[in-house]
């Protein structure tokens, strides 16, 4: 027991354990105990069961989202408050629903042809090649040029856009991203004072017209709200879908199915983030209380880790296999209660549509050999570096 004790007393989110598959490092603590104690960053709890996550998710009142990162000032003080995402009920439910229009389903359909292009684009340009970064080149893109269209970016500051989200995004040490957080700002700023002057039908301006507490967002909130839901757009996606094309790199079997049955990527979309979800926040106690087994003490961070719920055997018999079309898939990828994702469904669009077109243009194409692929650390988990080679 106290090997495994010690593995979780020394498991750091920004530095996880080395591994082909660096989803599976929960496993030998998730067995252990639902609950288990990091000392790094400060000291932290984390969640790896599926129940232990899904209560807390349901129990906004005893785990707050005032904080949603460990440590709690990972991000700043000033991005601390990070509406919709760090709000609680009952400040929570006016401004996510002043959000709601913009990730309609009217909307996802209008923008699916969008994204579909894009795709297709890309592709023109990787096919030829013998060899290329997927993570880069295909699965970072299309989110990003999405996010970019959605928030307002003028073409013209669609590429200082991405420079902008590549800093953000790309950063693992606290430093790294706090400096990376400092330029985002400014820009933000900039275009803040464009929609102020010229409103659109763009995000930007939907958050700008939405209110806490019968005020509009402004200063560090406003620009906490903008760098969430963008960064959120992003980041998820790209590792998700990178995620999905790592799997298929190496697992000829699913690859060829896919490719034959077109019709069950929509379940694989599920079953690629059941298996591999990129994303992991926390939750503050509000008071002392006891916790599935474990005391928490009000103040103290807990992680939901979802990685490991998602894969915990209780919930999904044969969890640690990936089958494309399990029937009974209630996956916590992005997350349940009232913070369930707001984006959800954009996201499952654009995975399905990168996975729909890659497949039809390179449906043969396996891991480099050697150092093929780099995780990303942190709140969000997935392939920075996907070095693929392309055909038969």
């Amino acid at each position: 027991m106290s090997q495994r004790k010690d593995r979780s007393a020394d498991f750091n989110l920004f530095s996880p354990p080395a591994a082909e598959n660096p989803f599976t490092v929960y496993d030998d603590m998730r067995g252990q105990c639902p609950v288990a104690h990091s000392e790094q960053l400060g000291g932290y709890w984390i969640a790896m069961t599926y129940q232990a996550v899904n209560d807390i998710a349901k129990n906004p009142g005893l785990f707050s989202s005032v904080s949603i990162s460990v440590p709690k000032d990972a991000f700043g003080a000033d991005l601390a408050e990070r509406p919709p995402i760090t709000l609680d009920p009952p400040r929570h439910g006016p401004f996510r629903s002043t959000l709601l229009p913009a990730f309609s389903p009217r909307q996802i359909r209008a923008l699916e042809p969008f994204v579909r292009e894009h795709a297709r684009e890309l592709l023109a340009e990787i096919a030829p090649l013998e060899r290329c970064d997927a993570a880069s080149a295909y699965a970072k893109k299309i989110p990003s040029r999405l996010m970019a269209r959605m928030i307002g970016c003028t073409d013209d500051r669609q590429e200082e856009f991405g420079e902008r989200m590549r800093a953000i995004l790309d950063s693992n040490e606290m430093d790294e991203i706090k400096d990376a957080m400092a330029e985002t700002q400014v820009f933000l700023n900039e275009l803040i004072a464009e929609r102020l002057e010229d409103p659109r039908d763009d995000l930007v301006s939907c958050i700008l017209s939405a209110e806490i507490d019968g005020r509009k967002l402004a200063g560090g909130e406003l620009i906490g709200a903008l760098v969430l839901i963008i960064t959120a757009g992003i980041d998820t996606t790209w590792s998700a879908i990178g995620s999905s094309l790592w799997h298929l790199a190496h697992h000829p079997e699913d690859r060829a199915r896919l490719v034959a049955e077109p019709e069950l990527i929509p379940s694989a979309v599920e079953e690629f983030l059941r298996a591999f979800s990129p994303v992991q926040i926390a939750r503050v106690v509000t008071e002392d209380t006891e916790f599935h087994g474990v005391k928490l003490s009000e103040g103290e961070s807990i992680l939901m880790g979802l990685p490991s719920a998602n894969r915990d055997a209780t919930e999904f018999p044969g969890a640690d296999d990936i089958i494309l079309d399990r029937e009974v898939n209630r996956h916590l990828a992005f997350g349940v209660g009232i913070h369930r994702c707001i984006g959800s469904s954009i996201a499952r669009m654009e995975m399905r549509v990168a996975l729909e077109e890659w497949l039809r243009v390179i449906p043969e194409f396996s891991l480099a050999p050697g150092d093929a692929v780099t995780w990303s650390t942190g709140h969000v988990w997935g392939p920075r570096k996907l070095d693929l080679l392309l055909g038969g």
